[in-house]
């Protein structure tokens, strides 16, 4: 290849190990001796060259989540972007697993690690899984999103700003002439769960305590939640979700017992998946700005790949997305 572009073999090797300094005339000739031999660079060899693998682990606990799926679909396409191939570590949120995917990932020689979920949302984290965490995070960068690895040093902490997220929501039900609103959904041992109940509380200190139903993160907890809020006393205008599967389920919960949404009832979820827009009627949620939000994360894990080890804290702006689940009283 080198004859073929007129140049000595150490010109060729620097242009196809990325180096900056080879002559713009120089690059193009080796650019287009490749093109006409149809040369493809080795991979291994080059990532023995640069003592890179070109990949980054990523560990999360439930793929089959649409919040996590929707989130991972917008990392893999960036990594990709920039290069790079994602390998996951689904942990179906089991401990053990997660142990293992983070032991493994780091054997692979990832470049670096996208931490999302499970240990990074514990509310109570077991000291000696942080401390797993924290040996790997000291041979390669990982950043944490929507999570916190408390006393392990990560290159940086991205989240969406959730908490500013369900104020928003509850104001705009309160714009909208509601002062009685429940909360359903949500995990008293996980800390996204916890942030948004804060804002709820905040908001709503003398709510009944049948109004905040914490019963879990899926279809069937939102089922159960408005069960058991519609047998209880006194009933509010509205309810915000802790995310749009509870939402769904206390959608067809609330159809179940003749409850009409939103004209008895209003109801909002969180994280603006597909569902919010497939139910009827659509839910109004807050939408995780999921392109900005990857987008950041995988800037700040390139940047410690490349060097920059300055520790970040970033929060990416929620965006409330209106539809037809909200009424005016």
């Amino acid at each position: 290849m080198a004859a073929r572009a007129q140049v000595s073999v150490s010109t060729a090797s620097r242009v196809l190990n990325g180096h900056t300094t080879v002559n713009a005339d120089l690059r193009e000739r080796v650019e287009r001796a490749m093109q006409d031999l149809r040369f493809r660079p080795n991979r291994i060899a080059q990532t023995l060259y640069h003592h890179r693998s070109h990949t980054i682990g990523c560990i999360l606990p439930d793929i089959g989540n649409p919040f996590f799926s929707q989130l991972f679909l917008q990392l893999e396409i960036g990594a990709f972007e920039r290069g790079y191939t994602m390998i996951l570590g689904n942990t179906v949120s089991l401990r053990e697993l997660e142990r293992t995917h983070l032991r493994t990932l780091a054997e692979r020689q990832v470049d670096g690690l996208l931490y999302l979920g499970g240990l990074a949302n514990d509310a109570a984290p077991d000291p000696e899984d942080l401390q797993a965490v924290h040996d790997v995070a000291e041979r390669l960068p990982v950043v944490v999103v929507n999570g916190d690895l408390p006393g392990v040093p990560v290159a940086a902490r991205i989240r969406s700003d959730e908490a500013a997220g369900m104020r928003a929501l509850l104001n705009l039900l309160q714009a909208r002439g509601h002062r009685d609103v429940a909360f359903l959904g949500g995990r008293n041992d996980v800390t996204t769960s916890l942030d948004k109940l804060r804002e709820y509380d905040a908001l709503h200190p003398d709510a009944p305590a049948h109004w905040r139903q914490v019963t879990g993160l899926t279809i069937d907890a939102g089922r159960a939640a408005m069960a058991t809020l519609l047998a209880g006393g006194v009933q509010p205008t509205a309810a915000v979700c802790i995310n749009d599967l509870v939402a769904a389920g206390a959608l067809a919960g609330a159809r179940e017992q003749g409850v009409d949404v939103p004209g008895t009832l209003s109801l909002a979820g969180f994280d603006d998946i597909f569902v919010a827009q497939v139910v009827s009627p659509p839910l109004t949620s807050v939408n995780h700005n999921y392109d900005l939000l990857a987008r950041t994360a995988l800037d700040a894990l390139m940047d410690s790949i490349n060097g920059n080890l300055s520790p970040r804290s970033v929060e990416v702006p929620t965006v409330i997305v209106e539809r037809g689940s909200i009424r005016t009283r």
